[in-house]
Parts: C-alpha cells; structure tokens; sequence
C-alpha cells in the first residue's frame, strides 16, 4: 500500500476458483489505472461459515471480526458468500470512502454494495449491476506468454498440432457416467488420430475412474501430456499453446477462459441438469461459437472475449460516480 495509487482489497475464503474471480477483475482494473491490490482471506469457523451471509453480518458488524482492523482500502472487491458480510462491516465502518463490490450474485439485497458484477445467465437487474458473460477471469496476454515460456522446454517434446483437453467433474449439479468418458475417449482419439498432440489436464474433481481412463489413454497413445497434480500446473501455457480447446461442461469459469485466447472451443458431455447455465451455453455459442464438439466440427472465428476489462473499465466509471457524489 502507498499514498500514491488507490488500494484494491481482494476478499474471499481462499479458494482459489473463488479468489481469482475477483482478484481477476482487481488486475484488470490496475492496468486501466494505478491501483495497488492485496488480498485477504476470511477464516470463518464451520459453524459461522454455515450460517446466511445476512445473520453472520448481524453477529459481526465490525471489521475487526473479520480480521479487516486498520485496513480502509479505496475499493473492497468480495466473491463468495463468506464475502458478503465483511463488505458490509467494511461500509459500515468506513461509508463512502470504501467503494464495494462484490462478484456473481449476492442474493441479497443490492443496495449493501455500491457495484454488483453478476453473470449474465444469473439474471440479476438493478441500478449498480454490471452483467457479463461468465466470471471475471486472470486470462491476460502477457500471463500467458509467461507460463508458457516456463513450460516451453515439455511442451517442445510434443509436436505442433495441440488440442488442449480441460476435465472437470462430479458437483452438486453435474456427474461423471460412462457415456460421458466414452464420448471425451472419442474425441481425444478423432483429434489424436488429426494429427494433435493433447494436452490434458484433470482437476480436483475429476473423478478416480476418470483419471485412470485418462491415464489409460495417454499410456496406449503417444503424443499426450497429461497432467499430473505433483507438477506445477501448466493451465495457462495449455491455454496459449492449443490450436484447439475442449472443455467438460460441468467447468464453465475454465470455457470462458478458454474463449478469451480467441481459439475454437468445444464442450464435452458430462451428466446433469445444466438448469441456468444453458443460457451461458447459448451465450458461448452465439458470441465464440462453442458447440458440443464433432469430427466434423468446423471452428468458427470470432473476436476473443474480453469480458473481465469490460467490467474493469465500468468499475472505475462506476467507482469515480460514487466519489463524484460524496459529500465535501
């Protein structure tokens, strides 16, 4: 923190698909303007966590219950419900020298933030929502370029062509069933047998039996990287070497990351009732083409999505109309 820029407080319970949602939007605010950001994760008992983010506001109202004593940063950025109650003790304390937003929808009432970045398929409306397509994201150009020089020395080992397979796995919403993993076996062979190297990469979800399918595939296949938790994660450097990007339904944060590298994206099956998130399906197939993938599929160009700026530049227009209305 200096005297020099405003500070940018990130606060989330410290998973990391969670934080990087809004810590994302942090970095792309800081490449608009100056901004310095640091991060703070909420440690909540099991028992407190459990509760509403409404009841946990009303048992702790200050920000010294939330680990918070002595910061008054200029913009408070919140993702997850665990989130929620420290923006308001944040406000309260502070008012309106503290700009609040909170990422996805907070099922709550609004009015407690001064900036609401929700996901267009949750259907949130009001005065301070900004609606985008997906979740704010860490996807840069320059972090990419980066990544991918760390693990260009592995990735040499596999010939150009790369189609780069992202697994996801078993939520509340989605399962993992045979079909599925017969139709992801099918579409690595249709690519493997085109000529692509395949860059694979479960994550913790993905289920026991899923991964040995995988690890079947790339034993009786040459040409796969799949990657193993004991390594460093190669992600970002799968992302900016793949000329082609499949993803598993179930992980929509990693396809709309995977459609701001502008390359063709493809969904695989995984079971389940998509319920809200068909309209981000159809979003992604509208904006950057993405269908459920098909030998035969032919990738459609488009520009690549760059969402997370969009939201960063409406914050700061957002953030200088609040500080316009203060009282002197």
């Amino acid at each position: 923190m200096t005297d020099s820029f405003p500070h940018a407080l990130v606060i989330s319970d410290g998973r990391r698909g969670i934080e990087n949602q809004a810590l994302g939007l942090a970095e792309a605010a800081a490449h608009i303007r100056s901004l310095t950001i640091s991060t703070h994760h909420i440690q909540n008992d099991k028992t407190f966590a459990a509760l509403p983010p409404a009841l946990q506001f009303a048992l702790r109202r200050s920000p010294h219950d939330y680990g918070l004593t002595g910061l008054k940063p200029d913009i408070a950025i919140g993702c997850g419900r665990q989130a929620i109650a420290p923006l308001r003790a944040l406000k309260r304390a502070h008012g309106a020298d503290v700009f609040t937003v909170y990422v996805q929808d907070p099922q709550t009432s609004l009015s407690h933030f001064d900036l609401v970045i929700a996901p267009q398929h949750d259907g949130v409306n009001g005065d301070n929502i900004f609606a985008i397509v997906g979740s704010p994201n860490r996807i840069t150009a320059p972090r990419l370029t980066h990544e991918t020089e760390i693990f260009a020395p592995r990735l040499a080992q596999y010939p150009a062509p790369y189609a780069a397979i992202l697994i996801g796995g078993a939520s509340k919403r989605w399962s993992v069933k045979q079909e599925d993993m017969a139709a992801w076996h099918d579409a690595m062979r249709d690519l493997h047998v085109k000529g692509y190297s395949l860059l694979v990469t479960p994550s913790r979800r993905t289920p026991d039996f899923a991964r040995k399918m995988l690890a079947q595939f790339a034993y009786e296949h040459g040409r796969v990287w799949l990657h193993d938790d004991a390594e460093d994660n190669p992600y970002f450097a799968f992302l900016n070497a793949a000329d082609i990007i499949l993803v598993t339904e179930d992980s929509t944060n990693m396809m709309t990351e995977a459609c701001v590298t502008g390359k063709p994206v493809y969904r695989l099956p995984v079971s389940g009732d998509p319920g809200k998130f068909a309209i981000l399906f159809d979003s992604l197939q509208t904006r950057c083409g993405v269908t459920r993938y098909e030998p035969a599929s032919s990738p459609q160009s488009y520009e690549a999505l760059s969402e997370t700026r969009r939201a960063a530049d409406y914050l700061w227009k957002r953030f200088d109309q609040v500080r316009a209305s203060r009282p002197h």
